[in-house]
């Protein structure tokens, strides 16, 4: 039983890990920046697998410059998008 258990396990994780993204990195960004309502400076865009059995996100970052160059960021907004589908799965703002 603990065989085949392991088997499964295994194989739902590389099933995950090598499944195929049809959304690029520039169709994420365009589809982040549909949720932003600034103009960001910086832009950053890292592929990664989240969830179990996992699945391909795009993490995209958005921020712009502080004015009085204190801080990291004056505002700054993370779009999670589902590199598979498109979908936005979750979306991160600081003020």
């Amino acid at each position: 039983m603990f065989f085949v258990l392991a088997i499964l396990l295994v194989a739902g994780y590389f099933g995950g890990c090598l499944g195929k993204t049809s959304v690029d990195s520039d169709e994420a960004i365009r589809i982040a920046r549909e949720q932003i309502d600034f103009v960001p400076d910086q832009i950053n865009a890292e592929l990664g697998r989240q969830g179990f059995p996992s699945k391909p996100v795009w993490g995209i970052t958005f921020w712009t410059e502080p004015k009085d160059g204190e801080e990291k960021f004056e505002r700054r907004t993370a779009v999670e998008v589902h590199a598979g589908t498109g979908e936005i799965l979750r979306i991160h703002s600081d003020p």
